[in-house]
Order: C-alpha cells, then structure tokens, then sequence
C-alpha cells in the first residue's frame, strides 16, 4: 500500500512540473521574439472620412482619426501570441462618417456590415504579419445618409 502511495505521490508531482514549468518557459520568453501582428486600414477613395472607436457605447482607443483622399488612415499592432481584431481596433463598434454626410456603422458581435467588417478577418488582406482593410465604394454605399451633419 505504501509504495501505491508512493507512486501516486511522484506522479503527482511529475504532472505538476510538466504543467509548471512551460507556464514559466511562456512567461520568461523575450517579447523581441513574439511576432507582432499589424492591422492598417486604408482610404481607398477620394472622400473625407472620418473613423471614431467605440466600446460599450463610449469612445474608446484613438478616439477619431480621419483622411482625406486616398492612404493609410489607422495602424496598430499587438505582440500578443493570438492577434484578435478587436483588441487592437480597441472597440467592439466603430463608425465610419464620409464627407460628414454618410454613416456607416461596424459592431464587433455580429460582424456587420456582413460581407465587408472591420471586425470580421475575412475582410482584410493578409500579408505576412500585416493585415490591411481597404474603405472602398463598397463601404460608401452601404452608408446611409445623416439628418443634417453626421455625429
């Protein structure tokens, strides 16, 4: 009975270090090694637009960035293992305002607009380690007109 204990004993602790000690290998690994993963989003057209974060309905992250014409309008990265869309967009919707005349709105949970999200992988370019979302006349369209000024 008492080297059944034994056993039981050392195999305990054999499965304890073999959980312990890769925790500790993550924990200490350099950060200069992680890969980081780049999401850019791109003006594709002429328009002004006008970009502004939100996470549970209150400004969030970069608050508003915008462009005029034509480039790059947000870049971030995360060094994290998984790279998760929302966590480097910092919101869970995002509002999309063209020409302060057109609205189009981009919820985390339900991937809309469908077909084209910002939250949704499947939407962006993919190259290497850099993931690129291009605002096209797509986008545009699926905007709908504002009251007055966009807000």
């Amino acid at each position: 009975m008492r080297h059944l204990v034994m056993n039981l004993v050392i195999d305990w602790k054999k499965t304890l270090l073999s959980l312990i000690i890769p925790v500790l290998a993550i924990s200490c690994w350099p950060k200069d090694y992680e890969e980081t993963g780049i999401i850019v989003v791109n003006n594709g057209l002429e328009n002004h637009v006008q970009m502004r974060f939100f996470s549970d309905g209150l400004p969030s992250g970069q608050k508003i960035v915008s462009k005029t014409g034509k480039g790059e309008i947000f870049r971030g990265k995360d060094t994290a293992r998984i790279v998760v869309i929302n966590q480097i967009l910092q919101a869970d919707s995002i509002v999309m305002i063209f020409d302060n005349k057109r609205i189009e709105k981009h919820y985390l949970y339900t991937y809309e607009p469908v077909g084209h999200s910002l939250f949704n992988s499947d939407s962006y370019q993919h190259d290497g380690n850099t993931s690129t979302y291009t605002i096209d006349a797509k986008n545009y369209e699926n905007a709908e007109l504002c009251d007055g000024p966009c807000q």
